[in-house]
């Protein structure tokens, strides 16, 4: 069928979250690709690094060789890049008002584009709200301003259906790190979320993997506050907090 429709017009085939499809949608894919070789079409694939699929590393390894295109790694924003669009966001923010912007963006969103794009959003219909509020965040509270306006409702969505495609050991211990608040030792984590040994280590990795945690020796952290602040308020009941909370 694709390749009528691109006999007759050009064709864009995108896909999303690749990783998700089941293996025989995978193969599909690799076949259209395959297929749409010769024909004006153009094939755009997204996909997390994990969890890892065989059909996608076979699709990537073709590229290049048997079917033309390439491979876009997407990486963090580094701080001139979200400085860069925290101006074009808010153009009257100059000086040290733009720097502590830039600060306090990178720190929740560990330069995450598509969550460093939702803040200075949530920023910016926020001030315009609240019509002669002073810059945020203000001077020193960078890193514990109140955020003047609301995530747009797709990107906390996101979170929530990301949040539910983990495995239930790396659910229970994401909720412990949310209700922690900030580092936390592997060992404990494990111990308030009641998941041990081969289990906890497989919720972590699972959770390093997907961008979730980082760990350092100190103990794990959330890669982007904003996420943890979304988890910790939506997805944590009062009653897990009280039990959870290690108090």
């Amino acid at each position: 069928m694709l390749q009528a429709v691109a006999e007759e017009q050009p064709l864009l085939v995108f896909v999303d979250d690749a990783q998700w499809l089941d293996r025989e949608s995978l193969l599909a894919l690799g076949a259209a690709a395959r297929d749409l070789a010769g024909a004006p079409a153009l094939c755009v694939i997204t996909a997390a690094p994990q969890p890892s699929r065989p059909e996608l590393d076979e699709l990537r390894a073709r590229l290049g060789r048997q079917l033309s295109g390439t491979t876009v790694k997407v990486g963090s924003l580094g701080e001139d890049a979200v400085r860069e669009l925290a101006h074009l966001a808010l153009p009257s923010y100059a000086g040290d008002q733009l720097d502590r912007l830039t600060r306090r963006v990178s720190a929740d969103s560990a330069g995450i584009p598509l969550l460093v794009g939702a803040l200075l959003s949530a920023v910016a219909s926020g001030l315009e709200l609240a019509a002669g509020s002073a810059a945020w965040p203000e001077t020193n509270r960078t890193l514990n301003d109140t955020l003047p306006g609301e995530l747009p409702d797709n990107v906390v969505a996101a979170i929530r259906i990301n949040y539910r495609r983990l495995s239930p050991e790396a659910q229970g211990v994401l909720v412990v790190a949310a209700i922690a608040g900030g580092r936390i030792d592997g060992g404990e984590l494990g111990r308030r979320a009641g998941v041990g040994g081969e289990a906890l280590m497989g919720a972590l990795d699972e959770l390093e993997w997907q961008g979730w945690l980082t760990a350092e020796s100190r103990g794990y952290a959330f890669v982007a506050r904003i996420v943890r602040d979304v988890i910790e308020r939506d997805m944590v009941t009062r009653g897990q907090r009280l039990r959870l909370s290690g108090e």
